[in-house]
């Protein structure tokens, strides 16, 4: 997976990757019922270049290692899906440290559980996410660094956790791997070694953490870029939880094809969506996406969108795992195109 990177980097450098959409601010909405609610104004999108998160993600790693972190040491990611996952995945992937995702959803004793069967004493978070490691820390003994993912909005409280625990701003260790020099040079993997442990929902009991090598990523990847037709001019909506691997394969096929991939949330896809403002632009209307991962549910939600604007009706077969979408809005026309079922 180091390799993936590297490859499209030589390819088109200075292409758009990771696209983050501003946040301008945060503005109360009184409802019909009188109630008010939290809304975004937002802005546009913000692109890193290849070239641009391969340095970043060259320099997180070296900063993870500055923090003490080794090769095939294991990492936990535990945040919402955004750029700055994927930097710090490809990060680890520099360095063939292992990293262990965890869902975003799940509760404080199964997140502990994936950290402490693991072993890990660094977890990267959120913001939004950082607080539930006020308990979490006290299951979790190992545990030494929080690494953080910055609010675009608010700035992050970190009083009121375990002492001992540093609880450090994900810019900094950038930073700081930046100004490392070469002490810690890119540490390439296997095939055989491990590229991701990933746990389960915990539908069925406790979350179980499946092995994922290098290889098994590769070959899955290989055969998903097969299946799929997708080319540089296209662009990709992620929003998909990237602790599940079929988001993280979907961008990962993005990223060797040379695809930008801009980050949205279910909160914010569409101009209906429950925290964009009133008369303000969803993201999809912002970013204009040609390609998109959907489950059932997503799916549904887009053919509501599309009705809700009178627009004829589209069919929709449940079980698609991956559409492609396109909104040609002028004429009013709105269709999917199953790419993959």
């Amino acid at each position: 997976m180091e390799k993936v990177l590297k490859y499209v980097v030589r390819r088109f450098p200075e292409q758009r990757c990771l696209g983050t959409r501003q946040i301008l601010a945060e503005e109360d909405e009184r409802q019909p019922n009188g109630r008010l609610f939290k809304k975004y104004l937002m802005g546009d999108y913000e692109w890193r270049s290849f070239q641009q998160v391969s340095d970043e993600a060259e320099w997180f790693g070296k900063g993870l290692r500055s923090l003490g972190q080794e090769p095939r040491q294991n990492v936990v990611i535990f945040a919402e899906t955004r750029a700055e996952w994927m930097i710090a995945a490809q990060a680890c992937f520099k360095q063939n440290i292992p990293v262990v995702t965890i869902y975003a959803t799940l509760g404080e004793e199964a997140i502990a559980h994936g950290i402490n069967e693991t072993e890990v004493s660094i977890v990267i978070t959120t913001h939004d996410l950082l607080s539930k490691f006020r308990n979490i820390l006290k299951l979790t003994p190992r545990v030494n660094t929080l690494i953080y993912m910055e609010d675009q909005l608010t700035c992050t409280d970190c009083s009121g956790y375990k002492q001992g625990v540093e609880i450090v701003p994900f810019k900094a260790i950038v930073t700081r791997g930046k100004e490392s020099g070469n002490r810690f040079d890119g540490h390439p993997p296997t095939p055989r070694d491990t590229a991701i442990i990933m746990y389960t929902s915990g539908s069925t009991g406790t979350p179980k953490g499946v092995v994922l090598t290098h290889e098994n990523m590769i070959s899955t990847l290989k055969a998903f870029s097969d299946a799929v037709h997708i080319e540089p001019n296209d662009v990709f909506l992620g929003y998909l939880p990237l602790a599940h691997v079929f988001e993280l394969l979907s961008e990962s096929v993005c990223l060797l094809c040379g695809v930008a991939i801009g980050y949205s949330t279910p909160l914010t896809m569409i101009d209906t969506s429950s925290k964009i403002k009133r008369g303000t632009k969803g993201d999809a209307s912002v970013l204009h996406p040609t390609a998109l991962t959907a489950v059932p549910l997503i799916l549904d939600r887009i053919y509501k969108g599309v009705h809700e604007k009178g627009v004829p009706g589209v069919p929709v077969q449940a079980g698609i795992v991956c559409v492609r979408v396109r909104i040609q809005e002028e004429v009013g026309e709105a269709w999917l195109q199953m790419s993959l079922g």
